[in-house]
């Protein structure tokens, strides 16, 4: 990933995604340049944290600004750990964006291919995924916990992509955000025994110095490549939101912040 400022926002990018500049913009917020009033990290960008909302929305404007759209063009989910992907169009601009009211719950990613139209995941040490399909203009955004990851989610973002716009999954290019990374996720036995149901164990489960963590970059890693993704075409942040917890929020470090990845097109 690179990291850039703009109008006082620090954003990280994929590389792989920068190439298509002129197609898209996308972006992962850090914990820096923003008003709320949590104890550590002023760029909550989550209305469903404690909070105060209008230091929220001030953040979202702050984005905006710094992407050169309005907050209205976002698309902000209420995410619950599924699989559930929802497409998104012109008439859905703005929803989730100044208020949860009008939010989709019950989801966990959003495609779309209107131009303008910013869809958002939000993550605090769970994986955000963001997409793209150069060949039919259209995005995608995930969010992948262990939970989504366990339930491969990206295979169901992928198949979505395939299924409105009949995407090549060979075509995509794919950035796997910063998450609890395979330095410091560590999980129990009964997380253990979930992902021994999806994959090779020994691939994905690191035990050492009597600690067992989750390598999320790698399992989804191998979801999207089962889902039909070319490995060069998939780039993984490398960044842990847990030991670099000074540049993004994590959930295990106790941070009630979150961070957003998003996609639009240009």
């Amino acid at each position: 990933m690179v990291f850039t400022e703009t109008k006082g926002i620090k954003l990280a990018h994929f590389e792989n995604l920068l190439q298509h500049r002129k197609a898209i913009s996308h972006f992962v917020t850090t914990r820096h340049g923003g008003v709320t009033e949590l104890t550590y990290g002023t760029f909550n960008l989550s209305l469903n944290q404690t909070d105060n909302p209008n230091s929220v929305l001030e953040n979202r404007q702050r984005l905006a600004n710094a992407l050169g759209i309005k907050p209205t063009d976002f698309v902000f989910p209420i995410q619950v750990h599924g699989t559930n992907i929802l497409r998104v169009f012109e008439e859905d601009r703005s929803k989730g964006a100044l208020t949860n009211d009008d939010a989709f719950s019950n989801v966990d990613g959003f495609i779309a291919n209107t131009k303008g139209l910013c869809i958002v995941s939000m993550a605090a040490d769970c994986v955000p995924i963001v997409l793209f399909d150069p060949i039919n203009k259209a995005i995608g955004v995930a969010h992948s916990g262990w939970k989504g990851t366990v339930l491969q989610i990206p295979a169901y973002l992928v198949r979505a992509m395939q299924r409105e716009f009949s995407s090549n999954p060979n075509d995509l290019i794919v950035g796997v955000g910063p998450s609890g990374g395979p330095c410091c996720y560590e999980v129990g036995q009964d997380v253990i025994d979930e992902v021994a149901s999806k994959f090779d164990i020994d691939s994905v489960i690191i035990r050492r110095d009597g600690k067992t963590v989750f390598d999320l970059w790698e399992a989804n890693r191998i979801t999207l490549i089962e889902s039909g993704i070319k490995p060069q075409n998939i780039e993984i942040s490398g960044v842990c939101t847990i030991c670099q917890n000074h540049n993004f929020f994590s959930a295990r470090r106790g941070d009630d912040g979150r961070f957003a990845a998003g996609v639009l097109l240009l």
